[in-house]
């Protein structure tokens, strides 16, 4: 298993600008959830995906009853995915029916595939937005 707290590779990342709140590196406290989440992630598969939103849900739930002070929402949530996606911690899988983890070579092509069309939509909406300049 990958050590989770290990000096992460995009240390040096800068926030992305209008986003800077949400895109900033992990706190501290985020740090110390992150094997609870990385643990709750290993339990779902292709045929058991997990949404968002019970994410969150179970997980406000966990962290309360627990006593820590933190809270889970969906901006933390994707802000932890990205951390962990980025950092190559478990092959994390995101598809409209969920989150899942996946050794699956082919699955985890489709994966990055859906995040290089993504990240190619953005750039063209940036291309759009630069004709107004």
């Amino acid at each position: 298993m990958m050590n989770i707290t290990k000096k992460p590779l995009n240390q040096n990342r800068m926030s992305i600008t209008n986003f800077e709140e949400f895109t900033h590196e992990l706190t501290s406290e985020e740090m110390e959830i992150l094997p609870i989440v990385v643990h709750g992630f290993r339990n779902y598969k292709k045929a058991n995906p997990i949404k968002s939103e019970l994410i969150v849900t179970r997980m406000t739930e966990y962290l309360l009853v627990r006593g820590y002070k933190i809270k889970m929402t969906g901006v933390r949530l994707r802000k932890m995915v990205n951390y962990i996606r980025t950092n190559g911690i478990i092959p994390l899988i995101a598809t409209s029916n969920g989150y899942f983890t996946s050794d699956c070579k082919q699955t985890i092509q489709e994966q990055i595939q859906s995040l290089q069309e993504r990240a190619n939509s953005i750039e063209r909406c940036a291309e759009g937005l630069k004709k107004f300049l």
